[in-house]
């Protein structure tokens, strides 16, 4: 990182959360994302044997979220795929690049592609206001984008922004609008843990059941067409000035396990914002974190 985004990166760290409640425009840098890069002329073909999503369908400087499953059906990898002008981007936490990175140049074999993982010089900053920069990607929840380029070119997008009355905002905003908007995610904590019915992805397009085989891909078809998902995604929130792990249980009064965490991340005054893939049957009960914390809120998201 350069030392202008270096500085922009500590002005965030004293930065307020993001507003839910005006029209103010926000610049969130997302420190925590990393980004792999797919080029070559069989990267499409490549890429669309392995993902869950149909990438034959994306098109340029557009996105889409997407998933690559073990052979199980159970999630390795979460992370929103982008199509440019020399391939492909996937951006997901940068806690998993290396793991993803190592898993696809499993499957490379002879195939005219090249895998990179560019954490180190590619940037994440998500944008969230009406009018975002034209070189931002736009995501499919209104009004927000992201922005991906090098330390000095986000570092001159950033300024334009802010020179044009844009606010840096908290990392955490992102992450809360991501909660709340039902986009989930896979840490290394929780590789091979859900399911993509039970992180919902089947319903936010994060699945398509037209495209071809990748691996798992009978796995998850078999539930879509023969069965009933037996848990699914929520959001919910608790008073707790901690922050379960990932993939940590969630128990009811009876300590019988009812689903596991997802996603947590504090907002304001202990506020805790939780995402939660939970059992159908056990959604309605008295539900708590391993701490005892009691679980508020909680809430299907509509299809």
């Amino acid at each position: 990182m350069t030392a202008d985004y270096q500085s922009i990166l500590q002005q965030q760290a004293s930065a307020p959360l993001a507003s839910r409640n005006d029209e103010n425009h926000y610049l969130i840098p997302l420190p925590s994302y990393g980004v792999i890069t797919v080029t070559g002329e069989e990267a499409a073909d490549f890429l669309q044997n392995l993902l869950t999503n149909d990438v034959k369908q994306l098109e340029q400087q557009a996105s889409q979220i997407t998933a690559m499953c073990n052979p199980k059906g159970r999630l390795l990898a979460l992370f929103l795929l982008v199509k440019t002008e020399h391939g492909y981007q996937l951006v997901l936490p940068e806690s998993q690049c290396a793991f993803l990175a190592q898993r696809l140049q499993m499957f490379k074999l002879r195939s005219k592609v090249e895998i990179e993982d560019c954490s180190e010089t590619l940037q994440v900053c998500g944008l969230q206001g009406n009018d975002p920069s034209t070189s931002a990607i736009p995501l499919p929840s209104q009004s927000r984008a992201l922005l991906i380029a090098t330390a000095d070119q986000i570092t001159s997008d950033l300024e334009d922004l802010m020179s044009k009355g844009w606010q840096l905002a908290a990392e955490a905003s992102w992450f809360i609008t991501e909660i709340e908007s039902g986009v989930p995610v896979i840490f290394p904590s929780s590789r091979e843990l859900f399911t993509a019915q039970q992180l919902n992805l089947d319903l936010i397009g994060g699945v398509s059941f037209r495209k071809g085989c990748y691996p798992g891909q009978e796995v998850v078809a078999r539930l879509h067409y023969l069965g009933e998902p037996k848990r699914r995604l929520f959001q919910a929130k608790a008073k707790t000035d901690s922050v379960p792990e990932i993939g940590e249980t969630i128990v009811d009064n009876e300590k019988a396990v009812i689903g596991h965490v997802v996603n947590a991340i504090h907002g304001d005054e202990n506020q805790l914002f939780l995402q939660l893939s939970l059992k159908l049957d056990g959604a309605n009960q008295d539900l708590y974190l391993n701490d005892g914390s009691a679980i508020e809120s909680v809430q299907a998201y509509v299809a």
